[in-house]
């Protein structure tokens, strides 16, 4: 199981940009900004169809997923997934494209939360 400690460190070595960050210093709560600097990283990815950057966020997002501890694994399902879909525009393009970047965990995850926006 991979945890929030863990998580982090393995972020901000696989994407170099999250270290340049401001954290908050009780280590406890690190993990929650790393995640946010994670999704706006994908984000931006996303509005440019940087598909090289796409790839490697939603492949560490289910290896944090789907090896992560109960914190990780929350934090991706309600943190990730919530702030990556809300610049989707949940039509068909949005969705086509997303279904062929995303492991189809996350492709799940992100049907199960529209599901719940709607």
């Amino acid at each position: 199981m991979i945890n929030q400690y863990e998580a982090d460190r393995l972020l901000k070595e696989t994407i170099t940009e999250l270290s340049d960050k401001n954290y908050p210093s009780n280590p406890s709560l690190v993990i929650y900004a790393t995640i946010t600097y994670f999704s706006d990283y994908t984000k931006n990815a996303l509005t440019i169809r940087n598909v090289d950057q796409i790839t490697k966020s939603f492949e560490l997002a289910e290896n944090l997923y789907l090896h992560g501890d109960k914190i990780v694994r929350a934090l991706i399902e309600d943190s990730f997934i919530f702030s990556v879909s809300a610049i989707m525009s949940h039509g068909m393009t949005d969705l086509l494209f997303l279904k062929a970047t995303a492991p189809d965990t996350l492709y799940q995850l992100y049907k199960k939360h529209l599901l719940t926006i709607n």
